[in-house]
């Protein structure tokens, strides 16, 4: 019996002593990360901005930029040294202190550029920094008062005790349309027209052309383009022509002009709006907003391509659409030349 244990205890040692020896396989378990999706540089810079503060131009070290938010930004570090303000980074919030003032920005209310990715990207003339800070959030909390001018793309700053006026702009000098031009088109395919608007933040735009259209037809659709022009149409919001327009009649300076009624051409008063409204109409679709209602001619008009008109008739017929971006548009819309030129514009 003895001999049996002392096997059984010599059997038990062995045994243990395999397991310590050899070495435990334990299965290695990786958790699935899906890895953030890098967001192209210049895919976030609509356009770049100049920033003055008290009627003098700031010297910026990195680019300040609209962003597609349509807010104009600004680097941590032109942020300290324009606003004197001290910002500290805690884990993922960014804490400005000036004087006795002092606020927080969370994650997500700041842009985080990766430096891998800064250096990498060809964005000639653009320096980057990796903060980047909303301008008018900080310089409202700052107490500083803030304007954008549209047209030359600045910021103006004035601080709470300043007296003296704002920067002189000069005028810019009118577009020269190329000699040729399609009847109707993109302003991405024919550019020149954006700059009857050069500091807008243009989504997209269209044009019509007008060469062969009589003087009260022309002038309905002045009448129409300057009701539009500068309407600024918030997230969500839906506009109609109809009632932004208002009702053409001769007590509003509308015309005679041929106006299409069932299969015939008659004359009417306002006739040639619907040629404004189908313009719009198109900036709307190049711009991807989203249509809520459109109705077609019953005849071929001849100044769009089929199925991209949108007649109007007061009481009837209209064209409205909802602004489905998340930040303020505004329409802009002029009669150029023998064109009819809209775009819609992101608002800052």
């Amino acid at each position: 019996m003895k001999n049996f244990k002392s096997l059984i205890v010599t059997v038990l040692l062995i045994t243990l002593s395999f397991l310590y020896a050899t070495p435990v396989i334990a299965a290695e378990i990786i958790e699935y990360q899906e890895e953030p999706q890098e967001v192209p540089v210049s895919s976030i810079i609509l356009r770049t901005i100049e920033v003055y503060l008290d009627g003098q131009k700031s010297p910026l070290e990195y680019a300040a930029f609209i962003d597609p938010t349509a807010k104009s930004v600004i680097s941590l570090n032109d942020c300290s040294l324009i606003f004197g303000a001290q910002i500290e980074v805690i884990d993922t919030r960014l804490l400005l202190r000036k004087g006795s003032q002092e606020f927080i920005l969370e994650e997500g209310d700041y842009w985080r550029l990766p430096p891998a990715q800064i250096q990498k990207e060809e964005i000639s003339n653009i320096q980057l920094d990796e903060f980047y800070l909303p301008m008018r959030f900080v310089a409202e909390q700052l107490g500083y008062q803030i304007n954008y001018n549209s047209r030359v793309g600045a910021v103006i700053l004035r601080s709470w005790d300043y007296q003296g006026p704002d920067p002189d702009f000069a005028p810019l000098e009118p577009p020269q349309l190329p000699v040729t031009l399609p009847r109707w088109g993109t302003l991405a395919d024919v550019p020149v027209f954006a700059q009857l608007w050069p500091a807008e933040n243009i989504i997209a735009g269209y044009f019509t052309s007008i060469a062969n259209s009589a003087v009260p037809r022309n002038q309905n659709i002045l009448l129409s383009c300057n009701k539009l022009n500068g309407i600024i149409v918030n997230p969500g919001e839906i506009l109609s022509f109809n009632q932004t327009v208002g009702r053409r009649t001769t007590q509003a300076g509308y015309q005679y002009a041929p106006v299409i009624a069932g299969n015939r051409l008659v004359p009417g008063i306002g006739g040639g709006v619907c040629q404004t409204s189908s313009t719009l109409y198109n900036s709307v679709l190049e711009s991807q907003l989203q249509v809520v209602e459109r109705h077609p001619h019953s005849l071929r008009i001849s100044y769009l391509p089929v199925n991209r008109d949108a007649t109007v008739s007061w009481g009837g017929a209209d064209l409205k659409f909802r602004n489905n971006k998340p930040y303020p548009i505004k329409i802009l819309a002029q009669v150029y030349e023998t064109y009819v030129v809209f775009a819609i514009a992101a608002v800052e």
